[in-house]
């Protein structure tokens, strides 16, 4: 895949989440890789891939989230994706910890090696706090690449992870939908802008506001997935009833069809009549669309997201963590031991 950079223009986040860098075992990077861990070791001893680097302090070895693609190359293993992704998660009901999910996910996948750019296209700026920042601070969102025609490029953001970077929101998006009717073209103004960097980036996770309008409209024709976070309760289904339609609507007056539409089921009790109940309906009716992960109940989860840390930072061994990674192993394709249960809650962070 063909990489450009952003160049030194683009401003750096300060504070938040992304100071902390992730130190990866041997052990750890092996499970992510694929690989056994001996033949790992194995590749650095003949210097065929490059050594781990060594703690000053105690001499242990660890490996960055920099290192898993170069390591990647020399053991010569495909790349995650095989193509670029653009990923919207979308639910026309709120409170389904759709920004939560989003802006875990995100994360984790640029902890994984990948090239991640996360776009908040709601301005509330949830997946902008979920991640630790305030947007009143931003100087732009995407009402200034889609009404202003500022270049895409000028509104993306550096983190202090290298390969993670976003597009912010706040209010200063508000206005957006009213702006958006007046113009030509206006279902295809972002997927234009999106063009300018696709190439940039493995992954572009774009979180929306739980709405009908023209943004969304956007964002669902710039996409090649589409993942619905639902709750397990009866209100759920009204939201998906007439997200489906919308979508069948957008089928037949752009002739647009998504590569792919998840469902996840979050926040699942299986304790509960009520969630039991709601899952089988959910495999009845929506049973081709609904993914086997299930994000469990996690009180971790929602301090995680009011602190402004990704889950797998946060408390990396908790379910939510482990059904987060169970989850991008699953929607990603991936059939590896670092996406099982047992792996997971063996996962340590060590702040750098």
């Amino acid at each position: 895949m063909r990489k450009q950079t952003l160049g030194a223009a683009a401003p750096t986040l300060e504070g938040g989440c992304l100071l902390k860098k992730r130190h990866f075992t041997a052990k750890q990077v092996a499970d992510i890789l694929g690989v056994p861990k001996s033949l790992l070791l194995e590749k650095e001893r003949e210097g065929v891939a490059p050594a781990a680097r060594r703690d000053r302090a105690t001499n242990h070895r660890y490996y960055l989230t920099e290192d898993l693609p170069r390591l990647r190359s020399a053991l010569g293993l495909e790349p995650v994706l095989q193509e670029h992704r653009t990923q919207l998660f979308l639910n026309f009901k709120g409170g389904t910890g759709k920004s939560s999910i989003a802006s875990s996910y995100a994360f984790h996948l640029a902890e994984l090696g990948l090239d991640v750019l996360a776009i908040d296209l709601d301005a509330q700026g949830h997946l902008t706090k979920c991640l630790g920042y305030e947007g009143p601070g931003f100087k732009y969102t995407l009402y200034n690449v889609l009404i202003e025609k500022l270049p895409i490029h000028e509104s993306i953001v550096n983190t202090k992870l290298r390969n993670f970077k976003i597009i912010p929101a706040n209010l200063g998006l508000s206005p957006v939908e009213l702006s958006l009717t007046a113009m030509t073209a206006r279902e295809h103004r972002l997927d234009k802008a999106l063009e300018q960097v696709r190439d940039e980036f493995d992954v572009i996770v774009m979180d929306a506001p739980p709405n009908i309008g023209l943004l969304n409209l956007n964002a669902i024709l710039a996409s090649n997935d589409l993942i619905i976070p639902v709750l397990a309760d009866f209100l759920s289904y009204e939201a998906l009833r007439i997200l489906f339609e919308t979508l069948a609507s957008i089928e037949e007056d752009f002739s647009f069809v998504l590569d792919r539409i998840s469902i996840l089921l979050n926040r699942y009790n299986k304790s509960m009549n009520i969630c039991r109940t709601a899952l089988k309906a959910l495999e009845k009716h929506y049973g081709d669309y609904l993914l086997k992960t299930v994000v469990r109940q996690c009180t971790k989860f929602a301090d995680a997201s009011s602190r402004g840390i990704p889950i797998t930072q946060y408390a990396p061994s908790s379910k939510g963590a482990v059904d987060l990674m169970k989850f991008t192993g699953e929607l990603l394709g991936l059939e590896r031991s670092a996406y099982s249960a047992e792996q997971a809650q063996s996962l340590e962070t060590v702040n750098a």
